[in-house]
């Protein structure tokens, strides 16, 4: 069509992606570039240090590392940085938004980058889709929310009866069937998926509003 092909032939650093947000920054608003980078720093987040398969390993790490550096660069913009934590969320739900110039990107972009980065998308997206999570019960996710506000194991034993060293292995037990390693995995799976809320952490109601953990 005209354009390109670009130098970049891995996407997914840091150097692309900082070249790239001056092009996001041409029609996208800065509130919905907010919720990029918030969204993207959550999943790399829940992402990292995941234990996966090893054909599916390269993979992984591409795709984290796209989900990180998209969310540093953007941070790195004085417009995006300047909008709230969590402001950008609501428009992200809006359809209401700019295009980015394709033949902007095709000044950057080399077709063996494109290729690689889908591939790899594409091979983490099949892996996701054949271990999704099972939602946390009722219990569950009041014992995910006392996880991200750090409530001490002995008060969270006392309130299900349960001794610290049984509350212990409820919760680790909770994480394996999640499909998580760490606590603040399990706590931004919870929060990526709308089971509670984000910081300060509450539970979810159908309409979208929470009530924080007494």
């Amino acid at each position: 069509m005209g354009h390109g092909p670009g130098p970049h032939g891995r996407p997914w650093k840091i150097g692309f992606q900082r070249q790239a947000v001056s092009v996001y920054a041409e029609t996208l608003p800065s509130a919905y570039l907010r919720g990029i980078a918030d969204t993207s720093r959550r999943t790399a987040l829940l992402m990292d240090g995941a234990e996966v398969e090893k054909s599916t390993g390269a993979s992984w790490e591409i795709v984290t590392e796209f989900l990180r550096s998209t969310a540093d660069a953007l941070a790195e913009n004085p417009q995006v940085a300047a909008v709230a934590p969590e402001a950008g969320r609501s428009d992200l739900a809006s359809s209401a938004t700019g295009l980015v110039r394709y033949e902007h990107f095709a000044q950057l972009l080399s077709e063996d980058g494109i290729s690689r980065l889908q591939d790899a998308a594409s091979t983490v997206a099949g892996y996701c889709q054949a271990r999704i999570a099972v939602a946390p019960t009722a219990q569950e996710l009041e014992w995910i929310i006392s996880v991200a506000v750090n409530e001490p194991i002995e008060a969270l034993a006392e309130r299900n009866d349960l001794s610290p060293r049984g509350m212990y292995h409820r919760i680790e037990a909770m994480w394996k069937r999640l499909g998580v390693s760490t606590p603040v995995q399990g706590v931004a799976l919870a929060v990526q998926n709308g089971w509670i809320a984000p910081p300060p952490y509450a539970l979810r109601h159908p309409d979208g509003t929470g009530d924080t953990l007494e």
